[in-house]
């Protein structure tokens, strides 16, 4: 299944995010953003939020209502990564039939989070989250077919 950008507005803020399947509760994948027309691969979920919270800051949209904070006084390592041309060598790597797909439109970075819409594009679904963890939580559902682990806390384990 392709994601057609031509009937919908390209907005900067738009991500098109392809996971492969999950191995060790771990999301993998590729995110493409329509605006640059390039892609970047991603190991984990930290990689995916630090990536596409990286081009937001690039493009100052949306613009974040907090500065990040952090243990150490700020130093600005440019760590640039090489961006495939072609999404499509890529994404033939994962399988057709294992391939889950999501437009994300981050609309706000407010309350050191974001919120906005996600789009899992198989089943033609769109939900609203109210921040990066739930939009995770979102995810991961939709890639487990509806299956979540639940850590049980109690004594008699």
């Amino acid at each position: 299944m392709s994601v057609n950008f031509e009937t919908a507005d390209s907005l900067p803020s738009q991500c098109v995010v392809y996971l492969a399947p999950m191995q060790d509760h771990t999301i993998k994948g590729f995110v493409y953003n329509d605006y640059y027309k390039k892609t970047f691969q991603f190991k984990n979920e930290c990689e995916m939020l630090n990536g596409m919270d990286d081009l937001f800051n690039i493009l100052i949209f949306p613009q974040a209502t907090f500065e990040p904070r952090s243990f150490f006084e700020k130093k600005n390592i440019k760590n640039v990564r090489k961006a495939v041309d072609t999404l499509e060598d890529k994404i033939n790597d994962i399988p057709q039939n294992q391939r889950t797909t999501f437009i994300v439109n981050v609309q706000y970075r407010q309350n050191a989070t974001w919120q906005g819409t996600i789009t899992w594009v198989q089943q033609n679904v769109t939900q609203h989250f109210r921040s990066a963890f739930e939009m995770l939580k979102l995810m991961e559902q939709a890639n487990n077919h509806g299956v979540t682990q639940i850590i049980q806390w109690d004594d008699e384990v």
